[in-house]
């Protein structure tokens, strides 16, 4: 009998025991907690993101997270999803490699790695290369859906939309689609501005546009439409319509070729310059840290004789070791030296805003909106995924589109925070790490020999 109450006892513990284990387990799943105790709180959410998760507790939220099998930039990912998912009662996330799946890949269109497909009470949105910014805004656009119309002109030698050649927009042209934007082509002379337009591009025509056309957009800017130039650099003699046509609206487009000679550091080529200084207090550029690199660009001043009823606003400039070069034919022959009577130092300005203000001087949703960039090829498919090059050509289109379902997360980088210590405060620390263990010893040491003692 005394066996079996034995057994019976070790029966109940061991039941005690995993019920209790069931238990803790069921409360740590239950209420899972992170704490971040980085200074810069690196692996936290930003307080937009947290507001939408929060916002769109109601349904489900489902990430098809498409990346290669073994890449390290999962673990980065994961941890952001699981973040998610503690802020939201019902997120759900699942890796898939492309390769390993293809009819799931196909299904979704995906053609190319690091993709994000969100769905959200029946909608859906597909993120490259995402981001927190890139993926709060997609969550953005599922619970408010609406479609912004872009619309390309053509027949101008424009670079094509459809065209996977390095000249192409292909790349530029997926990432619009992406973010739920319907493209179309169009043909001003015949096609006019059609409704379904909110913004128009022209982007790198090769010839003048005709007088009709000009009207055609000038009144579309009338209209609250947005316009998005990208001019690069023409023959001598030719595209004096468009410098024409930019005077009207406060812009000057320079007869020249940017020469960066510092774009030899990073690899890049003297007439590519980098540009990393950005007007911060704009929409489009501000939080923008990234470098964006132009080939063969022009020069794109705000005028000094502007229309009151408009505001110009610089953008995004060259580096301070650059210049405007004024003769071309020097410039093709690869004699490119600054000349101080004919060409202009930098920094140099080659990407401007303009904004048609109210009545009472300031910014509304009717307002018509331009942006104007001294080049096309910073976004064809052979430089779109070069550092932030896409980044801002998507921007402007959010900007011009009036598209206010977007929010701004700054980056969050670790910042080098080095510690100087003194001679004397070096000693100290050097003392402290080997004077505090070997008085925690010698107390214990002692009070153990006084226990042995006085039990003896």
């Amino acid at each position: 009998m005394k066996y079996v109450f034995i057994r019976l006892q070790l029966v109940f513990v061991s039941i005690i025991l995993f019920l209790t284990f069931a238990m803790v387990m069921g409360i740590l799943v239950r209420f899972n907690t992170r704490w971040d105790f980085t200074h810069e709180k690196l692996y936290s959410l930003s307080d937009p993101t947290l507001k939408l998760l929060k916002a769109l507790s109601s349904d489900k939220i489902e990430v098809l997270a498409f990346y290669p099998q073994d890449d390290p930039a999962r673990a980065n990912v994961e941890l952001f999803l699981k973040e998610c998912k503690l802020r939201h009662p019902d997120f759900q996330y699942q890796f898939y490699d492309p390769d390993r799946v293809p009819s799931l890949a196909h299904r979704y269109k995906i053609e190319k790695f690091y993709t994000f497909i969100i769905q959200y009470a029946g909608r859906s949105e597909k993120v490259i290369q995402p981001t927190e910014e890139s993926f709060t805004n997609a969550l953005v656009r599922i619970r408010n859906p609406k479609k912004y119309g872009v619309c390309f002109t053509t027949v101008h030698g424009e670079a094509e939309i459809k065209s996977e050649d390095r000249t192409g927009l292909k790349l530029f042209a997926d990432t619009l689609r992406a973010a739920n934007y319907d493209l179309h082509e169009i043909i001003l002379s015949r096609d006019k501005v059609p409704s379904f337009c909110d913004v128009i591009i022209v982007p790198g025509p090769h010839r003048d546009l005709d007088n009709p056309e000009y009207a055609l957009l000038a009144q579309a800017f009338v209209n609250g439409k947005g316009i998005f130039f990208m001019v690069d650099p023409m023959d001598p003699g030719t595209g004096h319509s468009f410098r024409d046509f930019f005077k009207g609206f406060g812009v000057l487009i320079g007869e020249d070729v940017i020469v960066d000679k510092m774009s030899r550091l990073v690899g890049g080529d003297f007439l590519v310059p980098l540009v990393s200084q950005y007007v911060t207090d704009h929409p489009i550029t501000a939080h923008f840290e990234k470098p964006t690199f132009f080939p063969v660009a022009r020069s794109v001043q705000p005028s000094t004789e502007a229309p009151k009823t408009l505001e110009v606003t610089p953008l995004a400039l060259s580096g301070s070791g650059s210049w405007a070069e004024t003769n071309l034919s020097a410039l093709e022959k690869g004699d490119a030296v600054f000349n101080a009577e004919s060409d202009v130092t930098g920094p140099i300005c080659l990407m401007a805003s303009v904004e048609k203000l109210n009545a009472q001087g300031k910014s509304d949703a009717q307002s018509g909106r331009m942006v104007i960039i001294g080049d096309s090829d910073f976004v064809s498919n052979a430089y779109n995924g070069l550092s932030a090059n896409n980044d801002l050509a998507v921007n402007s289109v959010n900007w011009l589109s009036k598209d206010d379902r977007f929010v701004q997360i700054p980056p969050r980088n670790p910042e080098f925070k080095p510690l100087f210590l003194t001679d004397f405060q070096r000693l100290v620390l050097l003392g402290s790490t080997i004077a505090f263990p070997a008085v925690l010893f010698l107390i214990a040491g002692s009070l153990n020999i006084f226990w042995r003692k006085k039990k003896t």
